[in-house]
C-alpha cells in the first residue's frame, strides 16, 4: 500500500496563478487578537499573586540563608493547604524540607538557584 504521491511520477501541478491554488481573499481583518481577561481572572491576579522571586530575592539580600530560603519554599508551596489539621500540615511541611535537603533532584535545583545546598534534616 502506497502514500499519496510517492511512487506516482512528478510533483503535483502547479496553479499558474503562483497561488496556493482556490484560495482566495474575502476581506480585511475587522479586529485584531486581543486577550481580555475576566472580572474573576483580574481580580485574582491582583489578589492572589504570589512573587515568585521574592524568597529568591531576600536570599540574595541576606535576608535569610539556604535553609530559610528553603523554609519559604515549602510554606508558598503549602499556602493552599491550610484548611488541613495543623498536624498533618506541619508534617507535609517537614516532608517537603526533608526531600528539598535530601532528594539528589531536588539538592540540585536548590543548588542552582542559591549557590549552596540546604543542610540535611536534624535526626
Amino acid at each position: 500500500m502506497g502514500i499519496d504521491r510517492i511512487g506516482k511520477g512528478g510533483a503535483p501541478p502547479i496553479d499558474p496563478s503562483g497561488g496556493a491554488g482556490g484560495v482566495e481573499k474575502t476581506g480585511s481583518v475587522e479586529k485584531t487578537f486581543s486577550v481580555e481577561g475576566t472580572e474573576k481572572t483580574q481580580a485574582g491576579a491582583a489578589v492572589g499573586t504570589v512573587d515568585a522571586s521574592a524568597p529568591l530575592e531576600r536570599l540574595r539580600a541576606g535576608e535569610v540563608d539556604v535553609n530559610g530560603y528553603v523554609d519559604l519554599k515549602v510554606e508558598e508551596a503549602t499556602k493552599g493547604l491550610d484548611g488541613l489539621a495543623p498536624s498533618d500540615l506541619a508534617d507535609i511541611r517537614q516532608m517537603l524540607r526533608d526531600q528539598m535537603a535530601t532528594d539528589p533532584g531536588l539538592v540540585d535545583l536548590v543548588t542552582k538557584a542559591t549557590g549552596s545546598p540546604a543542610s540535611p534534616p536534624e535526626e
